[in-house]
C-alpha cells in the first residue's frame, strides 16, 4: 500500500496523517509548512503535536524516481501539475482581492456616513445659533418694554396708587406675543423655535405648581355616583361615541361618531348647539383649540382619511342668540395623510397640532391649516399625544408598542412593549400625566402606568386584577377602553365595563363607578377633578361625582 503527500504528491519517506482531515503528509514538509503559515495546507484548522499521527510503514524497497522530462507523459504529468498548482494559486488571489473589495467598501460607506452625520451636526449648530440670535433680539425687546412698565410702576406707588404685579406680568406676556405674531408661524424653523420657548417656561413653571385648593380629595371620591345621564346624542342609525373632549370649563362636550358627525353639546342647557358634519367616514378624533368655548375653534379628524378646522360663527357669543343660529364652519380640510387618521393632539403652545395615520405617518401643522413637518415610524400607529412639555410625542402602535418619538430628530427615543397579551396587541389609550413624568397606555386587556424617567412600568392592571378587587369573574367580551389622569395628576381613572378610579404612586381604589355598556371613553371636568363624564358606543353620556355634603 502506498500513500501520497498532500503537499508534494509524492511518496511519503515519513508519512503522518493529520487527524482533523485525514490528509497524508510528508512529514518534514507539513512541519515547515505549520511554522509558516499556523495552519493546515488547504484548511483553517491548526494542528498540534497531539493531532499529527505517524504512520508505521515499511519503507519501499526501491525509493521512486523522480520524474523526469524525458517522455511525454512525463512533461503531460509536470504540466497538469503546474497547471492546477496555478489555479489554486489564481482562486486564491480572487478571494483575497474579493475580501480587500469588501473591506473597502465598508470603509468608503463608513467615511461617507461620517461625512453626512457632521454636514448634519454643522447645519443643526447654524440653525440653533441663528433661532439663539433671534431669541436673544426678542427677548430685549420685551425685556426693554418691561423695563417700562416697572418704572411706570414705581412712578405710581409714589404717587400712592394701588398697583398689582399680575397686570405687569399680563403685559409683559402681550409684549412677547405681539413679538412672536411677528414671526411666519407656518414654517419647520418657527416650530422649532416656539416648541423650546413653551417647554422652557412649562417646565420652570410645572416645578413650583401646587396641588389645586378645592380638589376633590379620595375620601369625597368613595362616595361618587353618577349625577347625570345624556342620552341618545348622534343619529340611531350608525351608534358610537368615538371620541369625547371637554373645554376648560367642563360646559361645553364635543364628541365625535360613528355616524360621521361631530357633536357640540351644553351641560348647562341640555341640549346639542351645534353638529359638524362634512366628513364621510367616522370621527376618530375632535379637539378644542385653546381650552375650547363658544369663540374657539375646533378639529375633527376621520376615517376619511382628512382632517377639517372649524372656525366658531361670530354671532356665538352673542347676548340673547339662538341655538339656531349658533354653529362652526369648516375653514380647512388638510389632506395630508393616505390612511386612516387615528389620533390628533394639540400642542401645550396652542398654535400647532399632530395628527396620526394607520400606515405609520404622523405629520405636524399650524392652526392655519398649513402641513409644516412630515414623519413616519415603523409601525402602523393607533394614538398619539403630545408630551406636556411639547418637546416629543408619545404614539401607540398596532402591534402593541409605546414609542417615544423626538419631533426635531424624527427618530424613536424609547420603545415600550405594551401589549399583555397575544391577541390583543393594539394600544387603544395612550394619556400622559400633568407632571410630564408617567403616562398611561391602554390596551383591550390591560393598562400600564409607565415611568419616563424609568422608561419602566410604575404600576398595571388586567381584568382579572380589577376583578381580584371586588368586581367578580369579567366577562370575555368585557375590555380596557380608556385611562385618562386628572389635570392634577393626582388621580387615573380606568374604564371597563365600570370606571376604576385610582390616587396615584399609591394606586389606591378610591372609587368604583357602574359606566353602562360599552364605554369608549372618559374626561375629567376642571383642575378640581370634581367629575368625570363618560361616553359610550350606545350614544350616552353619563356623569359621576363625589356626593355633595
Amino acid at each position: 500500500m502506498s500513500f501520497c503527500c498532500s503537499i508534494s504528491g509524492e511518496t511519503p519517506q515519513e508519512p503522518v496523517i493529520s487527524s482533523k482531515t485525514g490528509r497524508v503528509y510528508e512529514k518534514r514538509l507539513l512541519q515547515k509548512y505549520l511554522n509558516d503559515n499556523g495552519r493546515e495546507p488547504q484548511s483553517d484548522h491548526g494542528l498540534s503535536d497531539e493531532d499529527i499521527v505517524d504512520v508505521h510503514a515499511d519503507p519501499p524497497a526501491v525509493r521512486p524516481r523522480p520524474p523526469t522530462l524525458t517522455s511525454i507523459p512525463a512533461l503531460l504529468s509536470t504540466f497538469q501539475n503546474e497547471w492546477d498548482a496555478l489555479v489554486l494559486e489564481t482562486f486564491t488571489l480572487k478571494q483575497q482581492y474579493q475580501q480587500v473589495r469588501q473591506e473597502l467598501s465598508q470603509a468608503l460607506y463608513q467615511n461617507d456616513a461620517a461625512c453626512r452625520v457632521v454636514a448634519r451636526l454643522v447645519k443643526e449648530r447654524d440653525e440653533a445659533r441663528q433661532a439663539l440670535a433671534t431669541l436673544q433680539a426678542q427677548a430685549g425687546t420685551v425685556e426693554a418694554n418691561s423695563t417700562g412698565v416697572f418704572a411706570a410702576a414705581d412712578t405710581s406707588k409714589a404717587m400712592d396708587v394701588d398697583f398689582d404685579v399680575d397686570e405687569v406680568n399680563v403685559e409683559t406676556r402681550s409684549v412677547a406675543a405681539t413679538a412672536n405674531e411677528d414671526l411666519d408661524l407656518d414654517t419647520e424653523d418657527a416650530y422649532y423655535a416656539k416648541a423650546a420657548e413653551t417647554a422652557k417656561i412649562l417646565s420652570k413653571s410645572r416645578m413650583k405648581r401646587e396641588t389645586p385648593a378645592g380638589l376633590a380629595s379620595p375620601e369625597a371620591w368613595k362616595t361618587a355616583t353618577q349625577t347625570a345621564l345624556v342620552e341618545s346624542l348622534h343619529t340611531s342609525t350608525k351608534p358610537g361615541i368615538l371620541t369625547l373632549c371637554l373645554d376648560n370649563a367642563g360646559v361645553l362636550a364635543l364628541t365625535g361618531g360613528m355616524d360621521n358627525h361631530a357633536e357640540v353639546y351644553s351641560r348647562e342647557a341640555d341640549q346639542t348647539l351645534a353638529t359638524l358634519k362634512g366628513h364621510t367616514k367616522k370621527v376618530t378624533a375632535a379637539l378644542w383649540v385653546n381650552g375650547g368655548g363658544l369663540d374657539k375653534p375646533i378639529i375633527t379628524a376621520s376615517s376619511d382619511k382628512t382632517i377639517r378646522i372649524w372656525a366658531p360663527k361670530p354671532n356665538n357669543t352673542d347676548e340673547g342668540v339662538t341655538v339656531r343660529s349658533m354653529g362652526w364652519t369648516k375653514t380647512h380640510i388638510i389632506k395630508a395623510h393616505s390612511a386612516e387618521i387615528v389620533g390628533l393632539s394639540i400642542h401645550p403652545c396652542g398654535q400647532y397640532f399632530v395628527s396620526a395615520a394607520a400606515d405609520g405617518s404622523w405629520a405636524i401643522h399650524s392652526m392655519g391649516g398649513q402641513t409644516i413637518i412630515n414623519g413616519t415610524i415603523d409601525s402602523p400607529i393607533s394614538q398619539v399625544a403630545f408630551h406636556p412639555d411639547g418637546m416629543f410625542m408619545g404614539v401607540g402602535t398596532a402591534d402593541g408598542y409605546a414609542k417615544i418619538v423626538d419631533i426635531k430628530q424624527k427618530q424613536v427615543l424609547a420603545v415600550l412593549d405594551v401589549a399583555s397579551a397575544e391577541d390583543f396587541k393594539s394600544v387603544t389609550g395612550l394619556h400622559f400625566s400633568e407632571n410630564g413624568y408617567y403616562f398611561a397606555t391602554t390596551n383591550s386587556h390591560g393598562v400600564a402606568v409607565w415611568d419616563l424617567r424609568k422608561q419602566k412600568k410604575a404600576h398595571s392592571w388586567t381584568l382579572s386584577d380589577l376583578a381580584q378587587e371586588g368586581e367578580g369573574e369579567c366577562p370575555e367580551s368585557i375590555v380596557f377602553a380608556d385611562a385618562r389622569f386628572d389635570n392634577s395628576g393626582k388621580y387615573l381613572a380606568l374604564a371597563a365595563d365600570k370606571i376604576h378610579v385610582f390616587k396615584v404612586k399609591g394606586w389606591h381604589t378610591m372609587a368604583v363607578l357602574s359606566g353602562g355598556d360599552c364605554v369608549k371613553t372618559i374626561a375629567w371636568v376642571g383642575e378640581n377633578s370634581a367629575e368625570i363624564i363618560a361616553a359610550s358606543l350606545d350614544n350616552s353620556l353619563r356623569t359621576f361625582a363625589p356626593v355633595q355634603e
